[in-house]
């Protein structure tokens, strides 16, 4: 049984989501936007502003009390020399068809940071469709990015002990999200955290993370430990 019509009305929703993706056409995903764009999950918690266009939700990210703008890879701003660097996992793809938009602002009162990331086509599992370690990889990097900018005395070395994501919707590849990464906790150097992947609008929740990162107990290279030399 499907319960209430508001249940049959969403498991509906959900089936022609389904098929439009099983179609894997240009159509199909179009049509799957559209769908999404009614699938609603989110609720407003001050976080960040809902918006109807990356353009929009920067200008009032920009404006937000309480946040600054800490990188942005839109093509208007060069990002900060430390993260320039080619051993950059996602810094080292940005561009067409991967990373087209990776656009960070902090809300250090709050301990969290919101980012605008659109990922392109190279960055698909299903046609159109971002693939779901690339959509892993986003929350990962920004996780490390808030542990870094929010946690105890800005630990500079730490790692990820535990990452888990749910998928509640798939990632339409060109199309922005925003994910709203926060400190939950610390316990030592243990630093627990959690985040959303959300459409501009707030109304679709694409998916859900936790994780735990460690900082570093040695200040020594921890490559050489493991590989020499």
């Amino acid at each position: 049984p499907r319960g209430s019509d508001r249940g049959a009305a969403e498991y509906a929703r959900l089936e022609m989501l389904r098929a439009a993706l099983m179609r894997g056409t240009a159509a199909g995903i179009a049509s799957a936007s559209a769908l999404l764009a009614g699938h609603s999950l989110c609720t407003e918690d001050g976080a960040r502003p809902r918006a109807d266009s990356a353009w929009e939700f920067e200008k009032r990210m920009d404006a937000h009390p309480g946040t600054k703008r800490i990188t942005s890879y839109n093509g208007r701003a060069e990002a900060t020399a430390s993260f320039q660097e080619p051993h950059s996992f996602v810094h080292s793809r940005r561009g067409e068809g991967a990373y087209e938009k990776f656009d960070v602002w902090l809300q250090p009162a709050e301990r969290r940071t919101v980012a605008l990331v659109q990922l392109g086509s190279s960055m698909c599992g299903h046609r159109g469709i971002v693939h779901g370690g690339a959509t892993a990889t986003v929350v990962d990097e920004l996780f490390g990015w808030t542990a870094h900018r929010c946690g105890p005395d800005q630990p500079a070395r730490i790692f990820t002990a535990y990452l888990h994501v749910d998928y509640k919707a798939p990632v339409v590849a060109g199309i922005p999200v925003v994910v709203v990464t926060g400190v939950e906790r610390v316990e030592g150097r243990k630093i627990f955290m959690q985040s959303t992947v959300e459409s501009l609008d707030g109304s679709t929740l694409f998916a859900r993370a936790q994780s735990l990162f460690v900082e570093a107990a040695t200040t020594e290279n921890i490559t050489e430990q493991y590989v020499g030399g």
